[in-house]
Parts: structure tokens; sequence; C-alpha cells
């Protein structure tokens, strides 16, 4: 009987698709590289259909490490980067515009159109870009979607247009009252409400593969955006936090069936809908986390992760030099798009060492205030250890320095690609295929990192830090 689940991943990055056992081991992965352009300042694309080649070049190569073929497959789960926006035409499939990555800041201006006309909406939200998107777009018969509403729509041969709420919710299209989608935003904007996916459960019987596209028929069987996919990896009861860090660094709080909103730049978000009952999180979000230390990389020519991380352990500070990760604007808790990256403090005691400091630094500072922020003004403990997955959280070096900055423990999921493992469970639930002791098994953790510097030594440098970067 098959048993194993391919789950797909596609980020701002890369692409990553894995096979995957019940039990959470994973049998093959494989990831590839997503290029994005900037046509003006501001601007984030991709090519939709590059995207797809490649979601599908993974998926088959994956399959091909496992010594597996789809006809093992028992689900597929897809998991995407939010809040992207892609028109599609509906009749032929193809791509009609660019794929509008979410930290595309075209949006802006319009943002603050719409929230005058009482529709409050981040830059960063797919409701904000949509219609310049279709004005550009090179279809008389659009059909819109975040990407993931484009890749199963590809998967299914066509024959779904389909988004899950914890997708849907960061477009912006989503009424918060009803968990439908907005009428009133929809009407205003005069857009065509047969453009839209269809609302369907997180996971479930949610569509299926095409057999010319995959080679098979398999259930698809969850659809679940990226940072909740990750998650639930850690676990969704109530108090359960993580932090994920890959293009961005996210925050996100478990808070169960309970809305809660600290603040715009820290907003509800759904986990998962099913059969009706839906599970919340708090999230904020540094929007160019491991996206600046590729750029510090790359200008200052401090070689690979692997070198960059070295040059950071090598020294205990940044002799004074102090770096805002910034590239796309401040995320959480201010969210002020038009701020930039900064590096502040540099003297000729600063050498490559130091700049790598301060950018694993910056990071953690950046991560602090928006943990604080939301223990500030949510009404849950925090856990004995916070959760932390993603690239960056392979850096044993950045691991300490995250600890050490926000006074807090932190612990690593045994799995970087959380995201991954997130997908899989939720398609093994749409399935029917895990235990209690399949889940888990798939939320196992490394040893937790614990703080080694005194608390008013961690503050004293958070306030030296801000003082630099935002004065």
């Amino acid at each position: 009987m098959a048993e194993l689940i391919l789950a797909v991943d596609v980020g701002t990055t890369s692409v990553r698709a894995a096979v995957i056992a019940p039990g959470g081991a994973i049998a093959g992965l494989d990831a590839r590289p997503l290029v994005s352009r900037s046509p003006a300042p501001g601007l984030v694309e991709q090519d939709a259909e590059a995207v797809w080649i490649a979601t599908r070049a993974a998926m088959a190569e994956a399959l091909a490490r496992a010594g597996r073929t789809v006809g093992d497959l028992a689900a597929v789960g897809v998991t995407t980067q939010r809040a992207s926006a892609v028109v599609w035409d509906r009749e032929t499939g193809a791509a009609a515009s660019p794929l509008v990555v979410w930290n595309d800041l075209r949006g802006v201006d319009r943002a603050r159109e719409l929230a005058a006309a009482g529709f409050l909406l981040a830059p960063q939200q797919a409701a904000t870009k949509l219609e310049t998107i279709l004005s550009e777009a090179g279809t008389t018969r659009p059909a819109w979607g975040a990407i993931d509403s484009f890749l199963i729509h590809r998967l299914s041969g066509g024959a779904a247009h389909i988004t899950d709420r914890s997708q849907a919710w960061p477009t912006g299209y989503l009424d918060f009252a009803s968990l439908n989608w907005n009428e009133a935003l929809i009407g205003f904007q005069t857009l065509d409400p047969a453009m839209f996916p269809r609302l369907v459960d997180t996971w479930g019987d949610l569509a299926m593969t095409s057999a010319e596209v995959l080679g098979a028929a398999i259930p698809i069987t969850a659809d679940i955006a990226d940072q909740q996919s990750a998650l639930l990896a850690h676990g969704e009861a109530p108090g359960t936090a993580k932090l994920t860090f890959g293009t961005a660094g996210v925050f996100d709080l478990a808070t169960g069936g309970r809305i809660v909103f600290p603040g715009p730049g820290t907003p509800p978000l759904i986990v998962s809908s099913v059969g009706g009952e839906t599970r919340f999180c708090v999230e904020g979000m540094i929007l160019s986390a491991g996206q600046s230390l590729d750029w510090l990389r790359d200008r200052f020519g401090l070689g690979a992760q692997a070198d960059f991380d070295a040059l950071a352990g090598s020294v205990s500070d940044a002799a004074g030099a102090a770096f805002l990760p910034a590239l796309q604007g401040l995320g959480a808790p201010d969210q002020d798009p038009r701020r930039r990256a900064m590096l502040a403090g540099l003297s000729a005691a600063v050498d490559r060492a130091h700049l790598a400091r301060a950018g694993l630094e910056g990071l953690a500072f950046r991560a602090r205030e928006i943990v604080d922020h939301i223990y500030e003004r949510v009404d849950l403990a925090p856990p004995d250890a916070l959760g932390v997955d993603g690239g960056l959280s392979r850096s044993g070096v950045f691991l300490q320095v995250l600890a050490d900055i926000t006074g807090r423990t932190v612990r690593r999921h045994a799995t970087p690609e959380a995201t991954l493992v997130g997908a899989a469970m939720a398609a093994g639930r749409g399935a029917g295929l895990l235990t209690d002791s399949d889940e888990a098994a798939m939320r196992r953790f490394e040893a937790p990192v614990s703080p080694s510097i005194e608390a008013d030594v961690a503050a004293e440098r958070f306030a030296s830090w801000r003082a630099q970067v935002y004065s």
C-alpha cells in the first residue's frame, strides 16, 4: 500500500521537494534555485513558468533520489510563500503575468488609498497590487491566485483552481468575520469574483494530480502557507512559538482558536482551517533576513555561508558596528516600507569578521524587537524554548547569538526544512495516514541553546544597537 508523501515547498529563493515517510524520515530531497528580478526599485518579480518548471524538476528528482516512483505516493502536500500574485489564462493555463513576489512594494501607494476607503492592508498583500497586475496581464480570460493556486492548477491539469484560508488570508482578500472572500473589497476594486480561487480546507480531499502531468493520479491533500506549515511542524497548541530564518525572518506564536491582534505590524493569521475549525497565530516578520546576509556576503566578499559563520564566530562582538537588515523596508513591529538597510558604527577597528558578526547580530536584534513586542501584548506565557528552523538555523554561531540577544533559550528543529515537514504532516492528515506517534516523530528537536550572557548585558547591547540604527 502506498504511504509516502510528496511535500512541495515553493519559497522565495528556492523550490524544494521531498519524499517523506509517515514517521518523518526524508527518503529523497531536491532543491532548485528561483531567480527574482527587480525591473525597478522596490519591485520583485519571478517568471511563473520558470517556477513551474523548477517545481516539476524538483519533484522528479526527489522521487529519483528516494528510488521511488509516483506510484509509491499516497498524497501530495503543497506549501508556498504567501501574498504573491500571478494571473493566468483560465482556458490555456498559461501565465499571463509575472509572479509578483510578496516583498514587492508596488502596492505602497495603493495601500494608502485603500486604507482611506476603509480597507486596511499592508503593501506586501496581493490586494494592493492585483489591479495593476491585471491591467498589464496579457489575457482577456484571467484567473488569479497566489503561487499555490497556480501550481495546483498545473498539477491538476487545469482541473482545480483552489486555495486554502491560510494562503488566502495574507492576500488581503479574505473577510475576517466570515472567512470567505471579501465581497466589499472585490466590488470596490470592480474585480470579477470568477477570477478568484475556490476556498478549500487546509487538508483533506482537495484535488487530484493529472496523470499526464505527474505520471499518476495522486490525491493532493494539503495546501498550507509556508510559515504556518513550519509552525505546524513545531506544534499547534496555544503558546507554541517558532522563528523561521529564510529569505525573511518570521516569528509565529500559536493562539489556538482565538484571533489576537497585538498591532498593525504583528497581525493575526490563519494556521489552518479544516471542517469549520480554524486555528490562528500572531506573526511578526523581518522582511529581509537571509537576503540581507546574502547582500553582506556578496558586497563585502565575506565568502560562502560556512566562511561567513566562521568569520562571525571568530570575534566576540562587532567592534561597534551595527547592521539593520531592511533591504525591502522595515517589517514588524513598525511596518515602515520606506526604511532601508543601514550599516552604522564603522571605524578603522572594524574588519571582515566584525561585519559578519554585525550581520548576525542585526537579525537577532530585529528578532528581539518582534518577540518582545508580541509577548508584551499577548497573554500567553513564553515556552521553555523558542523553536528555530530554516536555512540559517544550521548555523550554531547564529543560534548562540540569537539566544544571547533575545535572552531566550532556543531549540532547532531536527529538520531545518520544517516547512516541508509541516506540509507532509498536513498532507498525511488529509489522507488519513498519520498516527499520533507519527506526528510526535515528525516534531523532533535538537538540544536547546541557552543564553551565555546576563540579561542586563543583552538589554544594554539591544539599546545601543537601536540608538545606532534608528538615529
